[in-house]
C-alpha cells in the first residue's frame, strides 16, 4: 500500500548560490573505477526484483542453475572490460499517435576519470547535464523530464537484470525469433504484493546476448547488436507497455579520440549543484489510499512529481493512465493530498524528484 520511489533527484540552494545535489538509483551513478559512465546493472528495479512468499512452488534446481548462467552470460556480453572515452547517441521515436511530440535525441559524452555530458531534446524539453566529481552543472527547461525521456534513460544503453532468490523459474524453452534467429527463453513467475506476474527473458541461442525481456506489463526487444570496446551493444531497442508499442530507439556508440576536459565546461547560465555529503530521503507522513473495490482488477497507477520543501507533491503527472484514465485522475488527486517530511541534504530541507505507485484493488 505504500508508495514506491525509484528515481529521486535532490538539491537545495545554498547562501553562496551553489545548490547541493545527490542523485541515486536509476540515474546512472559514477564509480571510482569508471567515473563518468556506468552500465546499469539494476538488481532491484521496480519491475525486476520482486518479492514473493517463502512457500514457493517446487522448481528444478538444474533449470534454475542454467537460467542464471544464461542471464549472467547475456549481461556479461554487454559489459565492456575497458571503456574508452566515448559518445553515445540515441534517436528515439514515440509511437503513441496522441503524443504531440514524436521524436527526440539523447547524447552522452564520457571522459573517463573526469565526468560526462548528457544532452536531451524532446519537443520543448531541453536539458544539458554535466556530471563531475564536484557535482552537476545543468541547464533545463523543466525539472521533471517527459515520460518518454524517463523511459529512454532507464532502458539504455541496455537494461540488465538478475533473478531474485525467490523468483520461480519454470522452464527454458526454444523459440523462433525474427528472421532465422533462434532463442532460449526463460519462463518465470514473480509476485509483488498481491500482483502475480508471468515473466520471460529470451537470449540468442547462438551468441547468448539479450533478445527480449517481458517483465510485468513491459516488453523490451533488442536487435542489431554491434561491437564496442569488447562489448555487444544493441543498435535498436523497442519498448512496449500492455502490448502497446511506445518507443523505438536507434543507438550508436563511437570512441572519442580527442576528448578535452573543456567538453565538460558548464554551459552559460548553468545551475551548479554539489553532491550531498549526508542525505535523508523524504518520508511519508500522511498518505491516504484509494478505496478498495468489490471486484474487478488490481491496477497500479504511476505518478511522477517533486516533493518540495513544504512536504507536498508538485508538478505531479500521471505516467501510465492509458489503461484506466479514470483511475489516473483519481490517483493524481489522491497523491496531491499526501504529506511528507521533506528530504534533508546536509542538514537542510531539500526537494526530491520521485516516482510513486498508487495501488487500486478490485477496481
Amino acid at each position: 500500500m505504500s508508495s514506491a520511489i525509484f528515481r529521486p533527484r535532490h538539491w537545495r540552494p545554498s547562501p553562496s548560490g551553489v545548490e547541493f545535489s545527490r542523485y541515486v538509483t536509476l540515474e546512472p551513478m559514477l564509480s571510482a573505477e569508471n567515473w563518468g559512465y556506468c552500465m546499469k546493472y539494476v538488481l532491484c528495479a521496480l519491475a525486476a526484483c520482486l518479492f514473493i512468499p517463502n512457500q514457493n512452488p517446487a522448481q528444478d534446481p538444474g533449470v534454475r542453475t542454467t537460467a542464471v548462467q544464461l542471464l549472467e552470460k547475456a549481461n556479461g556480453l554487454s559489459m565492456s572490460p575497458n571503456l574508452p572515452n566515448l559518445e553515445r547517441t540515441d534517436v528515439f521515436q514515440v509511437l503513441d499517435t496522441s503524443s504531440p511530440v514524436r521524436e527526440g535525441t539523447f547524447t552522452r559524452k564520457v571522459i573517463q576519470g573526469v565526468g560526462r555530458r548528457d544532452e536531451t531534446t524532446f519537443g520543448g524539453y531541453h536539458a544539458t547535464n554535466i556530471y563531475s566529481r564536484s557535482g552537476l552543472s545543468t541547464v533545463r527547461t523543466s525539472e521533471l523530464p517527459p515520460a518518454p525521456v524517463v523511459t529512454l534513460t532507464t532502458i539504455t544503453p541496455i537494461y540488465s537484470v538478475s533473478f531474485a532468490d525467490d523468483d520461480v523459474i519454470h522452464a527454458i524453452v526454444e523459440k523462433a525469433g525474427a528472421g532465422e534467429q533462434k532463442l532460449r527463453c526463460i519462463e518465470f513467475d514473480t509476485i509483488r504484493g498481491q500482483h502475480f506476474e508471468n515473466n520471460e527473458i529470451c537470449v540468442d541461442a547462438v551468441q547468448g546476448m539479450l533478445a527480449s525481456q517481458k517483465i510485468g506489463n513491459k516488453l523490451i526487444h533488442y536487435s542489431e547488436y554491434f561491437l564496442f570496446a569488447g562489448a555487444l551493444m544493441p543498435g535498436r531497442i523497442s519498448f512496449s507497455r500492455n502490448g502497446v508499442p511506445e518507443l523505438e530507439i536507434t543507438q550508436t556508440m563511437v570512441e572519442l579520440k580527442e576528448a578535452p576536459e573543456s567538453a565538460l565546461a558548464p554551459p552559460p547560465k548553468a545551475s551548479i549543484r554539489a553532491w550531498c555529503t549526508t542525505y535523508k530521503p523524504a518520508i511519508g507522513q500522511s498518505m491516504p489510499q484509494p478505496k478498495m473495490g468489490s471486484g474487478g482488477s488490481d491496477i497500479d497507477v504511476v505518478i511522477r512529481g517533486i516533493i518540495e520543501w513544504d512536504g507536498k507533491i508538485h508538478q505531479a503527472v500521471v505516467q501510465n493512465a492509458a489503461e484506466r484514465p479514470d483511475l489516473g485522475a483519481e490517483a493524481l488527486a489522491l497523491v496531491q493530498q499526501w504529506v511528507f517530511s521533506p528530504a534533508v541534504c546536509d542538514g537542510r530541507p531539500n526537494t526530491e524528484e520521485t516516482t510513486l505507485v498508487v495501488h487500486f484493488h478490485g477496481r
